[in-house]
């Protein structure tokens, strides 16, 4: 029977899917295994009546309980594309919990340090959408929304983004004054209008516009104006900022 050959001091690295990564040698065996608690996530901002009033971050887990060592694993960590750098004592801890407050596709670096000095390293991309919600109510002289489209690690920015905009003119308590109302939007960036819409709101009645908008870049507004009828509207935006892999 043929014996199989061994290279003293020969060092390996595989990745698998991402998440997994070996290092072999003569007499050690290390795998680097990383599970994430979700790879999608959405964070949400609320107006009412033009003011900020609520704003929710997203968090991803990842578990490095899966790796395995001959000799002990000193250190688990992550390095994220925005800057941020977080570790662990892998002797006592082998979860690390990552927060995210803007939207962006995030290129997360995963590694293990073991007692010999190897170095272990893996990839995971996570990707944080974000939904903007708008409501005022009551209002002849509508605000305007703005958001901004720039990732928060500057990368990549949005594949597309969806309005999703309502406007209602809801009848006076007098029926004799209500009437119908002419309205536009407008959807500005920095090059200027990119989209818009009109139309008119019969009294008692609502308007919906739904567009899509590809690739949005920096800092964007929704511009609404009344251009003839009463100056009692609901009006209603919601924004998601959507990516694809």
């Amino acid at each position: 029977m043929r014996r199989p050959v061994l290279f003293s001091g020969m060092v390996c690295l595989l990745f698998l899917s991402g998440c997994l990564g070996s290092v072999f040698n003569e007499n050690i065996d290390t795998t680097l295994s990383v599970e994430t608690s979700e790879n999608r996530i959405t964070i949400e901002t609320v107006y009412d009546q033009g003011e900020r009033v609520s704003s929710s971050t997203g968090t991803i887990e990842f578990d490095f309980s899966g790796s395995t060592s001959d000799v002990s694993i000193l250190t688990f960590g992550l390095i994220t594309d925005d800057g941020r750098s977080i570790s662990v004592d892998a002797s006592e801890e082998t979860i690390i919990a990552l927060e995210f407050e803007h939207h962006g596709m995030y290129d997360i670096e995963l590694y293990a340090v073991d007692s010999e000095g190897n170095n272990l390293t893996s990839s995971k991309t996570i990707i944080v959408e974000q939904i903007v919600r708008w409501t005022e109510e009551g209002t002849g002289n509508p605000q305007s929304l703005f958001f901004d489209a720039k990732p928060g690690n500057d990368g990549t920015p949005p594949s597309y983004l969806i309005l999703n905009s309502t406007v209602s003119n809801p009848s006076p308590i007098i029926e004799l004054n209500g009437r119908d109302v002419d309205v536009e939007w407008a959807v500005i960036n920095v090059d200027g209008q990119c989209m818009g819409n009109r139309e008119i709101v019969e009294n008692g009645g609502s308007v919906t516009w739904n567009t899509l908008h590809f690739a949005p870049v920096d800092m964007h507004e929704i511009e609404m104006t009344i251009h003839e009828g009463q100056d009692e509207l609901n009006i209603e935006h919601v924004v998601a900022l959507r990516y694809t892999e």
